[in-house]
């Protein structure tokens, strides 16, 4: 089949005709062999992809099908050879090897690529199915259009079909995502198979003509086998069923593995690639963070979870770093939680233990299944067991008899006890530190939390009602009307006791009912507000929940973005005491960032009457009145601040831009260089310097200052739009201007100077296509 000009389609060989038949078509086959190959064509586009050149979903799911129909099963006879007299289709086999419907090609030797299993040979025994999951191509939609997106798909197809070994199958599932029907394989082979591409789709990228930049995406991949990932009723079901259950496993898994960080505790070396298999020992993240100390996580039945199992949280975003920025830094412990309540496809846990008050539990923190809580029971069942180690109630068991003895009683206590190391152990490591002022210490935190739950029964007395909490802490329950100071100097007996004898710390954080408006149920959440606030006292580190403590659980609210839980915090401190200045400050603060800007100024000149030298508090109130376009009064708050503090920093650049925005330059220039003499201040000036030298009309000093500001934040995309403009107005060097401006918009999309300037760059340098795209991505056409 050919046109004579292009290289052969194909060879067409027809069987069966006779000399006469044969001559009288010749004069036809032109038109045969072009409707012939216009028949393989159609064929061909409808098994396929037509961006891509990939196997479509449909065809992958049909292939899975047959392979399931083969394992599912193992003990039916086998199916006839083809072509033999006992094969009931042999007298079809030769149309239907010329058609070629539907009959995928026959999986090559597994043993022959490297894909024979571990335990043995795996041929015909498992069929895996790998999900190649493209999250960031949205993102790519976004910023560059789709035809670029389509193009970069292109390049990805090649790059996964290029991994994939002979026998393997990869199809386009989906608008970002890919999928790899691997038969004969173990977890062994899709491990190194994921691993393989998720390396070459790093490595594949294309460059975006407009911004001259390498533009690719990370993938991450996720698998499954059939039939060791499938369990219970499900093998009943039709293999059509199985098959879309099967390949949803795997999208489960990709999904958790873009999310998973390297170097968690026990795990494999392998970035972004995560088994089904896996996922509940250590596939788990945290969805969203609920009232009371409760999250949702994304582990449910559906991979085998249940109520009352116990994780370790691990946070893969460091304080005031990107989490993806650096992919090398190991995830950091950040606490327990225990599964209370769990659906098919999430669950609600409590968090049971802060590893650092003030870093608490958020969205996208990892969760692995501790090792001891594999073979706990179920919250609810019957049987009520002890703790190994500490002889108390265990953690479910504590809260139901806590239930039940909270309504006997109009007044009780809550004390949760932590016993603070000197450093978290990693997963599965069985010794503390090993120097020499601890060689007494316990082995194992089993150890020493027996010895630490005696001392406090010495403490408190054998028949307090007890339970253990978290992997290192405990908690007890103190019935009837209780006198908070004498219960706290009980405690720090007992936190005194374990210094002197095991060598460790401990912090308990004491809650008591009734306290203002809370309920009976929230003293357990009480009783951790306390444990935080007190993990910030000296020793003997004890805390009982009052006003400063409600002030720290706002601040806490309010560093995590949770204005409105924060504002309600803050309402409950000032309604404990309502001298507590520092809630009246950080009130106002939280209606500044909502606009409320008149209740925000009553808020500062209210924390002002509790202490008049409040320097925080005099700033914030100057900057309302400079939002508010009221100079002369801000400008009065702000030399007051001076004269408290006289090297306040924010208060000195406040006072230059108010000069700056009257016309007065020299002042400015004043305020600005008595700031850039201050610590931390040099930084923050160049551009403020920049900005004065432009409208002096001295173009050179202010590109001077532009590039020591960017000598010190390299990231600093205002900086890079400024200099764009001046190379620009001075009709200097537009490919350095148009540089710059790429930069900028690289980092901050979202500004319009950026574009602008690029626009006008583009301009200069001929180039009017890519500035008219330019200036409508800053909406000036």
């Amino acid at each position: 089949l050919s046109d004579g000009e292009r290289p052969p389609l194909g060879l067409f060989v027809a069987r069966g005709l006779t000399q006469k038949t044969a001559s009288a078509l010749m004069p036809h086959w032109p038109s045969l062999s072009a409707l012939i190959a216009d028949n393989l064509l159609l064929y061909k586009r409808s098994l396929c992809d037509p961006v891509t050149g990939l196997f479509t979903r449909h065809y992958l799911l049909r292939c899975l099908e047959r392979e399931i129909e083969t394992l599912r099963d193992p003990i039916r006879p086998a199916p006839p050879v083809p072509g033999t007299a006992t094969d009931p289709a042999a007298g079809s086999i030769a149309r239907e090897a010329v058609r070629g419907i539907d009959e995928a090609p026959a999986p090559a030797d597994a043993s022959a690529h490297g894909l024979a299993n571990l335990d043995g040979d795996a041929r015909r025994s498992s069929v895996a199915i790998l999900a190649v999951r493209l999250a960031a191509l949205r993102g790519v939609v976004r910023e560059y259009g789709y035809q670029f997106a389509d193009e970069l798909m292109k390049v990805l197809a090649d790059a996964l079909t290029g991994c994939c070994p002979e026998q393997a199958l990869a199809a386009c599932t989906g608008d970002s995502e890919f999928a790899v029907y691997l038969p004969s394989a173990g977890p062994k082979a899709c491990r190194e198979l994921a691993a393989d591409i998720v390396r070459s789709m790093r490595a594949a990228h294309v460059v975006h003509p407009l911004r001259r930049e390498q533009v690719g995406i990370a993938a991450s991949v996720g698998y499954t086998l059939y039939p060791q990932d499938v369990t219970g009723d499900l093998f009943v079901r039709p293999s059509a069923e199985q098959a879309r259950l099967v390949l949803r496993k795997a999208r489960l898994a990709a999904a958790l593995a873009d999310e998973s960080p390297p170097n968690l505790p026990g795990r494999p070396d392998s970035d972004a690639v995560m088994g089904f298999s896996r996922i509940l020992a250590e596939g788990g993240r945290v969805l969203e963070r609920l009232p009371l100390s409760r999250v949702v996580v994304s582990l449910g039945s559906s991979v085998h979870a249940r109520e009352g199992q116990r994780f370790s949280v691990w946070a893969a975003a460091f304080p005031g770093q990107d989490s993806r920025a650096d992919r090398s830094l190991a995830p950091l412990y950040k606490g327990e939680i225990v599964l209370m309540e769990v659906h098919e496809g999430v669950s609600q846990a409590e968090v049971i233990h802060l590893g650092e008050p003030s870093w608490d539990i958020e969205p996208g923190d990892m969760l692995m299944l501790l090792p001891e809580e594999q073979g706990s029971r179920a919250l609810g069942s019957d049987a009520i067991k002890l703790d190994a180690a500490t002889g108390l109630l265990r953690h479910g068991d504590f809260l139901a008899r806590w239930a039940e003895e909270r309504d006997k009683t109009d007044g009780f206590a809550l004390a949760l006890v932590r016993v603070a190391q000197s450093r978290v152990p990693d997963i599965g490591e069985s010794r503390m530190d090993g120097n020499a002022e601890n060689a007494d210490r316990p082995c194992h935190p089993g150890h020493f939390m027996a010895q630490a739950a005696r001392i406090c029964r010495e403490e408190l007395g054998d028949g307090i009602l007890g339970g253990r909490y978290g992997l290192n802490s405990l908690i007890f329950f103190h019935g009837g009307v209780v006198d908070g100071a004498a219960l706290a100097g009980r405690y720090a007996s007992a936190a005194g006791t374990l210094k002197e004898r095991l060598g460790l710390d401990a912090a308990v954080g004491i809650a008591a009912h009734p306290y203002l408006d809370f309920r009976k149920a929230d003293a357990l959440e009480n009783s951790r507000k306390a444990l935080e606030y007190a993990m910030l006292l000296p020793r003997p580190h004890v805390g009982l929940l009052d006003s400063l403590a409600l002030n720290i659980n706002a601040d806490k609210h309010f560093s995590q973005g949770d204005v409105f839980a924060a504002i309600k915090e803050y309402q409950l401190a000032l309604l404990a005491d309502e001298n507590n200045g520092m809630a009246w400050n950080s009130l106002g603060i939280c209606l500044a960032g909502l606009n409320r800007h008149a209740e925000a100024e009553r808020h500062f000149a209210r924390a002002l009457e509790c202490n008049p030298n409040d320097v925080m508090a005099l700033y914030n109130l100057g900057y309302m009145h400079q939002s508010q376009r009221r100079a002369d009064e801000a400008r009065l708050r702000y030399r007051e601040c001076l004269s408290i503090e006289p090297d306040h920093l924010y208060a000195i650049l406040r006072l230059g831009q108010l000069a700056e925005n009257a016309g007065n330059t020299s002042e400015a220039r004043e305020f600005y260089e008595k700031a850039a003499v201050l610590p931390g201040g040099e930084s923050l000036t160049y551009r403020h310097f920049a900005r004065l030298c432009i409208s002096e009309g001295k173009a050179d000093e202010a590109r001077e200052h532009l590039h020591e500001a960017l000598l010190y934040d390299p990231q600093d995309a205002l900086a890079m739009a400024l200099l764009a403009r001046l190379y620009l107005d001075a009709g200097e060097d537009p490919d350095m201007a148009a540089s710059l401006a790429r930069q900028s918009v690289s980092l901050r999309p979202e500004i319009k100077n950026g574009w602008l300037q690029l626009g006008r760059a583009l301009q200069a340098l001929g180039q009017a296509k890519e500035a008219k795209e330019a200036r409508l991505k800053a909406g000036e056409l």
